[in-house]
Protein backbone atom coordinates (compact mmCIF):
# COMPACT_ATOMS: atom_id res chain seq x y z
CA UNK A 1 0.00 0.00 0.00
CA UNK A 2 1.47 3.40 -0.59
CA UNK A 3 0.63 6.95 0.80
CA UNK A 4 -0.81 9.84 -0.83
CA UNK A 5 1.55 12.52 -0.38
CA UNK A 6 2.26 15.86 -1.24
CA UNK A 7 5.64 14.86 -3.11
CA UNK A 8 3.02 12.11 -4.78
CA UNK A 9 0.60 15.42 -6.02
CA UNK A 10 3.04 17.22 -7.26
CA UNK A 11 4.99 14.92 -9.58
CA UNK A 12 1.30 14.04 -11.08
CA UNK A 13 -0.64 16.48 -11.14
CA UNK A 14 -1.45 17.68 -14.46
CA UNK A 15 0.43 21.59 -14.54
CA UNK A 16 -0.21 23.48 -17.90
CA UNK A 17 2.02 24.94 -20.32
CA UNK A 18 1.10 29.00 -20.71
CA UNK A 19 0.66 28.05 -24.06
CA UNK A 20 -2.15 26.17 -23.37
CA UNK A 21 -6.00 27.07 -24.05
CA UNK A 22 -9.15 25.54 -22.46
CA UNK A 23 -9.53 22.15 -24.84
CA UNK A 24 -6.35 21.46 -23.84
CA UNK A 25 -7.24 21.34 -20.08
CA UNK A 26 -10.10 18.69 -20.69
CA UNK A 27 -13.78 19.31 -21.02
CA UNK A 28 -16.04 17.44 -18.52
CA UNK A 29 -19.86 16.55 -18.85
CA UNK A 30 -21.55 16.62 -15.85
CA UNK A 31 -24.56 14.96 -15.16
CA UNK A 32 -26.38 16.27 -12.26
CA UNK A 33 -29.05 17.23 -9.63
CA UNK A 34 -32.80 17.64 -8.92
CA UNK A 35 -35.89 19.69 -7.85
CA UNK A 36 -34.49 19.06 -4.59
CA UNK A 37 -31.02 18.98 -4.99
CA UNK A 38 -29.80 21.48 -7.09
CA UNK A 39 -26.35 22.91 -4.92
CA UNK A 40 -25.01 19.38 -5.89
CA UNK A 41 -24.68 20.09 -9.09
CA UNK A 42 -23.46 23.49 -8.30
CA UNK A 43 -20.73 22.00 -5.93
CA UNK A 44 -19.53 19.33 -8.12
CA UNK A 45 -19.02 21.59 -11.15
CA UNK A 46 -17.57 24.53 -9.30
CA UNK A 47 -14.98 22.16 -7.68
CA UNK A 48 -14.30 20.97 -11.28
CA UNK A 49 -13.26 24.21 -12.49
CA UNK A 50 -11.48 25.57 -9.25
CA UNK A 51 -9.47 21.70 -9.99
CA UNK A 52 -7.95 23.33 -13.32
CA UNK A 53 -10.30 22.02 -16.18
CA UNK A 54 -10.92 23.87 -19.03
CA UNK A 55 -14.24 23.91 -20.05
CA UNK A 56 -17.88 22.24 -17.72
CA UNK A 57 -20.98 21.61 -18.83
CA UNK A 58 -24.29 20.77 -16.48
CA UNK A 59 -26.22 18.66 -17.91
CA UNK A 60 -29.15 19.76 -15.46
CA UNK A 61 -33.27 19.33 -14.96
CA UNK A 62 -35.29 22.06 -16.15
CA UNK A 63 -36.20 23.31 -13.01
CA UNK A 64 -32.80 23.95 -11.26
CA UNK A 65 -30.77 25.09 -15.02
CA UNK A 66 -31.33 28.95 -14.27
CA UNK A 67 -30.22 28.86 -10.65
CA UNK A 68 -27.34 26.66 -11.39
CA UNK A 69 -26.35 28.66 -14.58
CA UNK A 70 -26.52 31.90 -12.07
CA UNK A 71 -24.30 30.01 -9.28
CA UNK A 72 -21.67 29.20 -12.09
CA UNK A 73 -21.71 31.54 -14.74
CA UNK A 74 -18.23 30.01 -16.16
CA UNK A 75 -20.57 26.67 -17.13
CA UNK A 76 -22.26 25.69 -20.55
CA UNK A 77 -26.17 24.73 -19.60
CA UNK A 78 -27.97 21.78 -21.27
CA UNK A 79 -31.57 21.81 -20.19
CA UNK A 80 -33.03 18.79 -19.73
CA UNK A 81 -36.83 17.12 -19.46
CA UNK A 82 -37.86 15.68 -16.10
CA UNK A 83 -40.63 14.32 -14.52
CA UNK A 84 -41.17 15.52 -10.50
CA UNK A 85 -37.89 17.61 -11.08
CA UNK A 86 -36.08 14.83 -11.89
CA UNK A 87 -34.11 13.64 -15.47
CA UNK A 88 -36.45 11.28 -17.17
CA UNK A 89 -35.99 9.11 -19.86
CA UNK A 90 -36.85 11.99 -22.94
CA UNK A 91 -33.37 13.40 -21.13
CA UNK A 92 -30.85 10.52 -22.06
CA UNK A 93 -31.12 11.31 -25.59
CA UNK A 94 -30.62 14.69 -25.11
CA UNK A 95 -27.47 13.88 -23.28
CA UNK A 96 -25.81 12.09 -26.01
CA UNK A 97 -26.93 14.17 -28.70
CA UNK A 98 -25.61 16.61 -27.13
CA UNK A 99 -22.28 14.89 -26.76
CA UNK A 100 -21.82 13.71 -30.45
CA UNK A 101 -22.00 17.65 -30.85
CA UNK A 102 -20.22 18.90 -28.39
CA UNK A 103 -17.57 16.46 -27.69
CA UNK A 104 -16.35 15.81 -24.26
CA UNK A 105 -13.44 14.22 -22.32
CA UNK A 106 -15.25 12.94 -19.29
CA UNK A 107 -18.53 12.30 -17.93
CA UNK A 108 -19.50 12.50 -13.80
CA UNK A 109 -22.84 11.36 -13.18
CA UNK A 110 -24.67 11.20 -10.06
CA UNK A 111 -24.15 14.08 -7.81
CA UNK A 112 -27.73 14.64 -6.55
CA UNK A 113 -29.46 13.22 -9.75
CA UNK A 114 -32.53 11.40 -6.86
CA UNK A 115 -34.36 9.39 -9.47
CA UNK A 116 -33.60 10.66 -12.43
CA UNK A 117 -29.84 8.13 -11.91
CA UNK A 118 -32.10 5.37 -13.50
CA UNK A 119 -30.85 6.61 -16.53
CA UNK A 120 -27.16 5.90 -15.43
CA UNK A 121 -26.17 2.21 -17.08
CA UNK A 122 -27.83 3.30 -20.63
CA UNK A 123 -26.35 6.64 -20.65
CA UNK A 124 -23.01 5.16 -19.82
CA UNK A 125 -23.38 2.48 -22.60
CA UNK A 126 -24.07 5.35 -24.88
CA UNK A 127 -21.99 7.49 -24.41
CA UNK A 128 -18.75 5.90 -24.47
CA UNK A 129 -16.67 8.72 -22.02
CA UNK A 130 -14.46 7.76 -19.61
CA UNK A 131 -16.86 7.77 -16.19
CA UNK A 132 -16.77 9.51 -12.74
CA UNK A 133 -19.63 8.04 -10.96
CA UNK A 134 -21.28 8.96 -7.67
CA UNK A 135 -23.83 9.34 -5.17
CA UNK A 136 -27.19 8.58 -6.56
CA UNK A 137 -25.85 6.79 -10.32
CA UNK A 138 -23.85 4.03 -7.55
CA UNK A 139 -27.17 3.67 -5.55
CA UNK A 140 -29.12 2.22 -8.89
CA UNK A 141 -26.12 0.80 -10.20
CA UNK A 142 -26.01 -1.11 -6.85
CA UNK A 143 -30.42 -1.90 -7.63
CA UNK A 144 -28.78 -3.65 -11.24
CA UNK A 145 -26.07 -5.52 -9.72
CA UNK A 146 -22.45 -4.19 -10.13
CA UNK A 147 -21.44 -6.23 -12.56
CA UNK A 148 -22.78 -4.76 -15.29
CA UNK A 149 -20.49 -2.60 -15.32
CA UNK A 150 -17.72 -4.87 -16.45
CA UNK A 151 -18.63 -4.63 -20.09
CA UNK A 152 -18.40 -1.01 -19.99
CA UNK A 153 -15.06 -0.85 -17.95
CA UNK A 154 -13.68 -2.81 -20.98
CA UNK A 155 -14.36 0.04 -23.26
CA UNK A 156 -13.31 2.88 -21.29
CA UNK A 157 -12.00 3.65 -17.53
CA UNK A 158 -14.47 4.27 -15.08
CA UNK A 159 -13.93 5.59 -11.25
CA UNK A 160 -16.83 4.89 -8.74
CA UNK A 161 -16.71 6.63 -5.13
CA UNK A 162 -18.48 5.08 -2.68
CA UNK A 163 -18.90 6.27 0.81
CA UNK A 164 -19.55 3.09 3.21
CA UNK A 165 -22.81 3.23 3.31
CA UNK A 166 -22.93 3.16 -1.10
CA UNK A 167 -20.35 0.48 -0.84
CA UNK A 168 -22.45 -1.88 1.04
CA UNK A 169 -25.23 -1.66 -1.42
CA UNK A 170 -22.89 -2.26 -4.24
CA UNK A 171 -21.24 -5.19 -2.70
CA UNK A 172 -24.89 -6.73 -1.49
CA UNK A 173 -23.69 -6.97 1.93
CA UNK A 174 -24.32 -5.97 5.64
CA UNK A 175 -20.97 -6.11 7.01
CA UNK A 176 -18.50 -4.12 4.99
CA UNK A 177 -15.22 -6.28 4.40
CA UNK A 178 -11.50 -4.78 4.99
CA UNK A 179 -10.84 -4.92 0.85
CA UNK A 180 -13.89 -3.78 0.23
CA UNK A 181 -12.26 -1.34 -2.42
CA UNK A 182 -10.88 -4.23 -3.86
CA UNK A 183 -13.55 -6.58 -4.35
CA UNK A 184 -15.81 -3.09 -6.13
CA UNK A 185 -13.02 -3.35 -8.40
CA UNK A 186 -12.29 -6.38 -9.28
CA UNK A 187 -16.74 -6.92 -9.83
CA UNK A 188 -16.77 -3.90 -12.05
CA UNK A 189 -13.29 -3.80 -13.67
CA UNK A 190 -13.44 0.37 -12.22
CA UNK A 191 -11.38 2.24 -10.04
CA UNK A 192 -12.70 1.78 -6.74
CA UNK A 193 -12.22 4.39 -3.63
CA UNK A 194 -13.41 4.15 -0.59
CA UNK A 195 -14.46 7.28 1.00
CA UNK A 196 -13.58 8.13 4.76
CA UNK A 197 -10.47 8.71 7.23
CA UNK A 198 -7.27 7.59 5.33
CA UNK A 199 -10.17 7.18 1.91
CA UNK A 200 -8.74 4.14 0.34
CA UNK A 201 -7.93 3.77 -3.80
CA UNK A 202 -7.70 0.60 -5.85
CA UNK A 203 -7.07 -0.88 -9.23
CA UNK A 204 -5.49 -3.76 -10.76
CA UNK A 205 -3.89 -4.68 -7.78
CA UNK A 206 -2.35 -1.30 -6.82
CA UNK A 207 -3.67 0.75 -3.80
CA UNK A 208 -3.48 3.78 -2.54
CA UNK A 209 -4.26 5.08 1.31
CA UNK A 210 -5.10 9.27 1.35
CA UNK A 211 -3.18 11.16 4.24
CA UNK A 212 -5.26 14.30 4.05
CA UNK A 213 -8.51 15.69 5.31
CA UNK A 214 -10.54 15.70 8.09
CA UNK A 215 -13.85 15.15 10.21
CA UNK A 216 -15.28 17.99 8.74
CA UNK A 217 -15.72 16.53 5.35
CA UNK A 218 -18.52 14.26 6.89
CA UNK A 219 -21.03 16.78 6.13
CA UNK A 220 -23.36 16.79 2.86
CA UNK A 221 -21.56 18.47 -0.35
CA UNK A 222 -18.73 17.12 0.34
CA UNK A 223 -18.91 14.08 -1.96
CA UNK A 224 -20.47 16.14 -4.75
CA UNK A 225 -17.19 18.13 -4.13
CA UNK A 226 -14.77 15.43 -4.20
CA UNK A 227 -16.16 13.83 -7.37
CA UNK A 228 -16.05 17.42 -9.50
CA UNK A 229 -12.10 17.73 -8.29
CA UNK A 230 -11.59 13.96 -9.60
CA UNK A 231 -13.32 14.35 -12.86
CA UNK A 232 -11.24 17.87 -13.27
CA UNK A 233 -8.19 16.00 -12.46
CA UNK A 234 -8.94 13.06 -14.70
CA UNK A 235 -10.50 15.00 -17.74
CA UNK A 236 -6.87 16.92 -17.92
CA UNK A 237 -4.51 13.84 -17.75
CA UNK A 238 -6.35 12.40 -20.27
CA UNK A 239 -5.39 15.43 -22.35
CA UNK A 240 -1.79 14.80 -21.44
CA UNK A 241 0.49 13.06 -23.51
CA UNK A 242 2.51 9.82 -21.71
CA UNK A 243 3.06 6.50 -21.51
CA UNK A 244 -0.35 6.04 -18.92
CA UNK A 245 -3.10 3.82 -19.89
CA UNK A 246 -6.59 5.32 -19.84
CA UNK A 247 -6.97 3.61 -16.88
CA UNK A 248 -3.77 4.21 -15.23
CA UNK A 249 -4.85 8.29 -15.39
CA UNK A 250 -8.08 6.76 -13.63
CA UNK A 251 -6.41 5.45 -11.31
CA UNK A 252 -3.58 8.34 -10.36
CA UNK A 253 -6.89 11.15 -10.90
CA UNK A 254 -8.71 9.69 -8.03
CA UNK A 255 -5.79 9.00 -5.68
CA UNK A 256 -4.82 12.93 -6.54
CA UNK A 257 -8.69 14.02 -6.15
CA UNK A 258 -8.82 12.75 -2.37
CA UNK A 259 -5.67 14.37 -1.43
CA UNK A 260 -6.75 17.85 -2.99
CA UNK A 261 -9.68 17.57 -1.56
CA UNK A 262 -8.66 16.13 2.01
CA UNK A 263 -6.01 19.26 2.00
CA UNK A 264 -8.48 21.78 1.08
CA UNK A 265 -10.42 20.59 3.43
CA UNK A 266 -7.21 20.98 6.19
CA UNK A 267 -6.82 24.25 5.00
CA UNK A 268 -9.90 25.41 4.83
CA UNK A 269 -10.64 23.88 9.20
CA UNK A 270 -7.75 26.25 10.19
CA UNK A 271 -10.58 29.34 9.68
CA UNK A 272 -14.02 27.58 10.13
CA UNK A 273 -13.13 24.80 12.56
CA UNK A 274 -13.82 21.30 11.82
CA UNK A 275 -17.59 21.28 12.92
CA UNK A 276 -18.23 24.42 11.03
CA UNK A 277 -16.82 23.38 7.98
CA UNK A 278 -18.97 22.91 4.68
CA UNK A 279 -17.91 21.67 1.79
CA UNK A 280 -18.40 25.24 -0.19
CA UNK A 281 -15.39 26.33 2.33
CA UNK A 282 -13.36 23.58 1.02
CA UNK A 283 -14.23 24.28 -2.99
CA UNK A 284 -12.98 28.58 -1.93
CA UNK A 285 -9.57 27.34 -0.94
CA UNK A 286 -8.70 25.19 -3.72
CA UNK A 287 -6.72 27.86 -5.15
CA UNK A 288 -4.69 28.09 -1.82
CA UNK A 289 -4.20 24.98 -1.55
CA UNK A 290 -2.66 24.59 -5.01
CA UNK A 291 -0.36 27.55 -4.64
CA UNK A 292 0.40 26.36 -0.99
CA UNK A 293 1.76 23.09 -2.56
CA UNK A 294 3.26 23.79 -5.70
CA UNK A 295 4.97 27.42 -4.12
Amino acid sequence: MAKITKDFFKMNYPLRSKYSYKTLNGKVLIVAGSKNMPGAAILAALSCYKSGVGLVSLAVPKEIAQAVALAVPEALILTLPSTSGSLNKAALKQIIKYQKTNPHDVVLIGPGLSSGAKITLELLNKINLPAVIDADALNFIAKDGAGKLKDLTKKFPCILTPHQGEMKRLLKTNTLPKNSYEQLSKITGAVALLKGPKTKVFYNGILYENTTGNEGLAKAGSGDALAGIIASIFAQLLKRQSKDSQAAKALKAAALGVYLHGKAADEAAKKTGKIALMASDVILVLPKTLRSIFG
